[in-house]
């Protein structure tokens, strides 16, 4: 298994130090490396990377103050000289802890933790693939994926329409949308996501879905086709 990585780090010796350990370690493949955590966040808006490894000590932003910045969750290992910074972050769930000098036998082990932690996300992943997990009245509600037919923005909820019943939870439709599955759920237009294994025929603007007439955006109208053509 072959892990992308960036290196955030403001000190260019220290980089330099980590870049030539890390090329010894087999499983690691480097993307780029930055001096602050601004032009690193700028880089992930645009690319996608297995992990970080990310200096506690940075300009304008902390390592700390980035890792609150990050959009999606990233495996990330803490640089620092600070022993306060392990405990740190423990608390904030990151993969591990690092502290110069650099051992190529320490490094392997985090990556040997990061192989473990992805193999149990993907087992986790595939026993909840059936099913959505929602906030409903006080309760967790498991919704079977099968069982919806399309989603609905309305202001700062979102109603899931399924064959029994329907569901109104806080949420953004970005938010929802992550929760899905890309092969068989797909945005159609600002204010619905679709099932489209609901959908029985469309139109250049609209789609049926269980008797429902959806709008179809211009925007997603190729990605539609393709994703309604494989289904």
């Amino acid at each position: 298994m072959l892990f992308n990585y960036i290196i955030v780090d403001s000190n260019p010796l220290d980089r330099l130090h980590l870049s030539q350990t890390l090329k010894r370690v087999g499983n690691l493949s480097f993307c780029a490396e930055f001096s602050n955590a601004v032009e690193a966040l700028s880089f992930l808006n645009y690319n996608t990377v297995d992990v970080i490894f990310l200096a506690s000590n940075l300009p304008v932003y902390s390592g700390f103050e980035f890792i609150e910045q990050l959009n999606d969750k990233i495996n990330i290992i803490l640089i620092s000289k600070n022993p306060n910074d392990a405990f740190k972050a423990f608390e904030y769930g990151l993969l591990d802890c690092l502290k110069a000098p650099f051992n190529v036998m320490r490094i392997e082990k985090s990556m040997e933790r990061l192989k473990s932690k992805i193999e149990t996300e993907k087992i986790i992943q595939q026993n909840e693939d059936h099913f959505l997990v929602i906030k409903h009245n006080l309760k967790n509600q498991k919704i079977g994926l099968n069982d919806i037919n399309y989603i609905e923005a309305t202001g700062d909820y979102v109603k899931i329409i399924t064959l029994k019943k329907n569901y109104v939870i806080l949420s953004t439709m970005k938010r929802i949308m992550d929760r899905l599955p890309k092969n068989q759920f797909l945005r159609v237009h600002k204010s619905y996501i679709v099932n489209i294994k609901k959908v029985s025929h469309y139109t250049t603007k609209t789609l049926m879905v269980s008797g429902k007439e959806i709008p179809l955006s211009r925007n997603h109208k190729k990605e539609f086709r393709h994703s309604y053509e494989k289904i």
